[in-house]
């Protein structure tokens, strides 16, 4: 068997880690907390970038030391409209048509010490059949009884039901929707859709949003950046230099007690 090693790349942008960590955060808690540690992300709306978001926390979490594997649960787009897939007969969809094919067969490592990747695999007609499958609901038992966190990426709940068929087999399920691009109405009806599992609702996520959004939400969000420290450092050695004694003389206290008919408090005319 050939190895299989996928190369992934995290983002470096300081504004969308520290939007990742604030996830991470949540989802750590959760696992501390409720013993979470399987999490399917599913979108509202299309377009919304619900698999950048779902391996960019899953990226963090093996970055943090976690054993963590990301599974792509997406059978309704073929390999040509993805940017990660896996080696022909190496993916989830072979694994549960077939009968020749292990499980440890379709796990790839990545350029990430702790984190391993599933691929979906070829476009197939008939997705929720697959997801229904007892081999399905046994493997994600196995992950869960193998790895610290287990990620799932699912198609948009508002658009089909893939995401409902798998969350019985999931601790927490995500929303993430984007800004300017999920309506009232998506968000209603996916909070509708999956109102049976209100238990397992992790959170709704916020994405998409452009720099002046965020700047606008997350007050001094960039506070901690190399640059914006240094202002900080050259700003308080300028207040350095102001007297650290300043004596107040008659005349100033005078000035400080007058109210505004010019008379001093507790003085009457």
């Amino acid at each position: 068997m050939e190895e299989k090693v996928l190369e992934l790349y995290g983002n470096e942008t300081y504004a969308v880690n520290e939007a990742i960590d604030r996830i991470v955060v949540g989802i750590y808690e959760m696992k501390r907390e409720y013993k979470a540690s399987s999490f399917l992300f599913t979108g509202i709306g299309s377009g919304v970038g619900t698999t950048t978001v779902a391996l960019g926390i899953a990226i963090a979490l093996s970055e943090a030391g976690w054993k963590t594997l990301f599974v792509d649960c997406d059978f309704r787009k073929g390999n040509e409209f993805k940017r990660i897939s896996a080696p022909a007969g190496m993916d989830l969809a072979t694994y549960l048509t077939e009968d020749n094919v292990k499980e440890s067969d379709i796990i790839c490592n990545t350029t990430y010490e702790n984190l391993s990747y599933i691929a979906s695999g070829e476009r197939y007609n008939t997705p929720v059949r697959l997801l229904c499958s007892e081999k399905m609901e046994a493997l994600c038992d196995d992950f869960k009884s193998s790895y610290d966190f287990v990620i799932y990426d699912l198609p948009s709940i508002s658009i089909v039901n893939d995401a409902k068929v798998l969350i019985p087999s999931v601790d927490r399920y995500v929303l993430v929707g984007g800004i300017n691009i999920s309506t009232k109405k998506q968000i209603f009806d996916a909070k509708l859709a999956l109102v049976d599992y209100a238990n397992k609702n992790g959170g709704i996520i916020a994405n998409r949003m452009d720099k002046y959004q965020y700047r606008k939400n997350v007050k001094d969000y960039n506070y901690f950046e190399e640059k914006n420290l240094r202002k900080t450092v050259r700003r308080r050695r300028k207040f350095k230099s102001t007297p650290k004694n300043f004596n107040l003389t008659q005349n100033d206290i005078d000035l400080l007690t007058q109210n505004k008919n010019g008379t001093k408090e507790g003085e009457n005319r």
